[in-house]
């Protein structure tokens, strides 16, 4: 035993400080992609990519999968194929839409050809002429107070959805005209980016059946010009509208294969998601565009010799966002015992001078820890690093501006600001990540974005070099992952053992600033939770660990992934005896009593089981109100049918102490049990 683990510390004191080498690169594999990989190219296809309106189940929609379909076949994947599926919604195809001021004077306000956003989808055929009517936010019934609506267009500052009901459905308005902005997070539009317009949407119908009219888009900037006119006599306008729903309810997706040698049962599944609103350049056009580029560039080396087939098959995927990959999962329930890692890119493409973007890469869940988290990590820091200027390292006569540079010749030289984050979800790797389909996934997404949704996610924000470096690192983390064997357990195992220690030092740290910060208030409870954050991170890292297990098929391997194992478990007593030792130096207390609470005690013998139709479940799912919308996912997702509501609590409360407050909040015990309730009544789960 003592010669492996020589060999893992003295290999790993080089590998995860600040050295420019990755044990998850080879340097021939690293060569090739940084000569080949193009974000130039890749910007090539985002130009014709940008022409559609790529709203779900629309005729522009199609056209831009058929392009995705050519692309992908002309690269030389296998297999590739558009695949229709069902959906909740009638496809929506518009034709024209214009507004235009009639009175008091002649002014042109948008138009759907000149900027698709314009009308908001869903938005059905019209033609009208009527009055205007401002009715501020328009989401309340004060908003009303003594103005007639009826027959007439209301403005507002809200989105047109969520005006629709008070204004059309309740009052008899014929539509809505919105200069609302949805940036994220919200910045001042009207004096930052007054020419933005927001891309937004209505429902098709409300609960009672009843049709939405249309919403019409404007610039804050013409939103405030409509409210001066309004000041000065009555304004009329004037709306044409021609749009199209399609008779059936449909989504499409559409998919390519590098195909593996020999192992055909653990997919490295890629995606990205190709719909969102014209021209949409970052968000999520850029993702679609680089997984065309990565697999333009490894058939390209596999056909050149440059690099040897792949062992495990590596799956592209371009998807209807989230909607394509739940539906896929279950049409195909089976296929998820198929699917190794999921690696997503959702906006990956942003000139980061422009808004302050960050590119954030997450890792997995606390629910589902998994050595793909490490693997990424460690390689994104290797292009942080390389791609980073160092005032010590030019002093030291390294090339600068960068010692591992990856550049586009159109792009900028600007630095990869860029960092690895806890788990966020609101993008397609979200649906790999339940609990139900278990398969570990991350994503590359900058945040934040003050472009997205709107017109200006357009060319002027974008930077190819960026897509490169993003490109790099999901096609260099593939690559590793469709050809790890046994013999790479001591680097990949190794990897998760060391950063899981210093993400496990961590925690302990916290634990014992959560004690210093509570030591004049409830120094019972916050002692409790300070043991319980060191405790679940020695389990989550347990767990990730075991995550390496098909990489380990030989004795040799298994039995060096068990020591691993073993020896962080081996750590725990001593790390609670630190927290006992701080605690009594900075109260002056005796430790708290460990013994379960009344309540505790109850909610021990709760075991929640998931409903084993994974259709059936999606559908009953619930959430409630006042809980962080990702803490509630998780959630569920520690929901197997060994873990007590208790066992969930803990797991729930000490990821969001690891993350911080301000990322996830706090998770109160009183929230899990009405959440776990709740989906026991709508029969998503059961109690066993």
């Amino acid at each position: 035993m003592k010669p492996f683990w020589s060999l893992i510390l003295v290999f790993f004191a080089f590998s995860i400080g600040h050295s420019q080498t990755s044990p998850f690169i080879d340097p021939k594999v690293e060569k090739f992609l940084v000569n080949e990989l193009s974000g130039d190219l890749a910007m090539d296809n985002m130009r014709w990519l940008a022409h559609y309106h790529r709203t779900s189940g629309s005729r522009e929609y199609h056209e831009s999968a058929l392009f995705i379909e050519k692309k992908a076949k002309e690269y030389g994947l296998e297999d590739v194929k558009i695949v229709q599926h069902k959906a909740t919604n009638l496809g929506w195809s518009p034709v024209m839409g214009e507004m235009w001021v009639v009175e008091p004077t002649e002014i042109k306000m948008g138009s759907y050809a000149e900027y698709a956003v314009s009308l908001a989808t869903n938005s059905r055929t019209t033609h009208v002429r009527a009055e205007l009517v401002d009715v501020g936010a328009g989401v309340a019934d004060t908003d009303y107070v003594n103005k007639d609506v009826k027959g007439k267009i209301v403005l507002t500052s809200s989105g047109p959805g969520s005006v629709m009901n008070q204004a059309v459905w309740k009052r008899g308005a014929l539509g809505v005209v919105s200069y609302f902005y949805h940036t994220f997070p919200r910045i001042s539009n009207m004096v930052e980016r007054p020419d933005q317009v927001a891309w937004s949407g209505i429902p098709q119908k409300n609960s009672e059946g009843k049709e939405g009219t249309f919403g019409f888009m404007v610039s804050p900037r013409k939103g405030k010009l409509l409210q001066d006119l309004l000041k000065k006599g009555p304004v009329v306008v004037k709306v044409d509208i021609e749009a199209n729903f399609s008779e059936t309810a449909w989504e499409e997706y559409v998919e390519g294969w590098i195909k593996g040698s020999s192992i055909r049962d653990q997919q490295i599944f890629l995606t990205a998601h190709l719909q969102e609103e014209k021209p949409s350049y970052n968000d999520d056009g850029s993702g679609c565009i680089s997984l065309l580029d990565i697999a333009r560039t490894l058939v390209r080396g596999i056909k050149e010799g440059r690099l040897v087939k792949p062992k495990r098959d590596i799956r592209f995927f371009w998807a209807d966002e989230i909607s394509s990959e739940y539906q896929y999962f279950q049409d195909h329930p089976e296929d998820r015992k198929k699917v190794l890692v999921n690696i997503n890119q959702d906006m990956v493409i942003a000139k980061q001078s422009m808004g302050s973007r960050i590119q954030h890469i997450t890792r997995t869940p606390h629910s589902l820890p998994s050595f793909l988290s490490d693997v990424v990590e460690n390689i994104a820091n290797y292009v942080i690093l390389g791609n980073t200027q160092f005032l010590a390292a030019a002093q030291a006569g390294s090339d600068q501006p960068y010692s591992k540079a990856i550049l586009s010749h159109l792009g900028t030289r600007e630095r990869f600001g860029a960092m690895v984050v806890p788990y966020f979800n609101s993008t397609d790797h979200l649906v790999f990540n339940e609990g139900t389909i278990g398969i570990p996934g991350v994503t590359l997404t900058n945040m934040p974005d003050d472009f997205i949704h709107s017109t200006d996610d357009d060319f002027q924000q974008a930077d190819p070099t960026q897509l490169k470096r993003n490109s790099f690192i999901v096609a260099a983390s593939a690559w590793y992952l469709a050809n790890a064997e046994d013999r790479d357990i001591p680097v990949i195992a190794g990897e998760v053992y060391h950063t899981g220690f210093k993400r496990i030092h961590q925690d302990a740290l916290s634990a014992h600033y959560h004690v210093l910060k509570h030591k004049e208030g409830d120094t019972d409870a916050a002692y409790k939770q300070a043991r319980n954050l060191i405790e679940q991170a020695f389990d989550r890292e347990k767990r990730g660990l075991e995550s390496c297990r098909p990489f380990a098929q030989q004795r040799k391997a298994q039995l060096q992934l068990e020591n691993l194992k073993k020896n962080l478990s081996s750590y725990l007593e001593s790390t609670r005896e630190r927290l006992d030792e701080f605690f009594a130096a900075t109260t002056g207390k005796p430790l708290p009593n460990l013994a379960m609470t009344e309540k505790e005690r109850e909610l021990s013998k709760k075991i929640p089981v998931n409903n084993p139709n994974i259709v059936e479940y999606f559908a009953k799912r619930s959430r409630i109100q006042g809980m962080h919308g990702e803490m509630q996912y998780e959630v569920l997702n520690f929901v197997n049918g060994k873990n007590s509501y208790l066992d969930i609590f803990k797991a729930v409360q000490a990821e969001a102490m690891s993350a911080g407050e301000f990322y996830y909040g706090f998770v109160k015990i009183e929230d899990v049990e009405k959440l776990l309730d709740k989906n026991v009544e709508t029969k998503a789960i059961s109690l066993k």
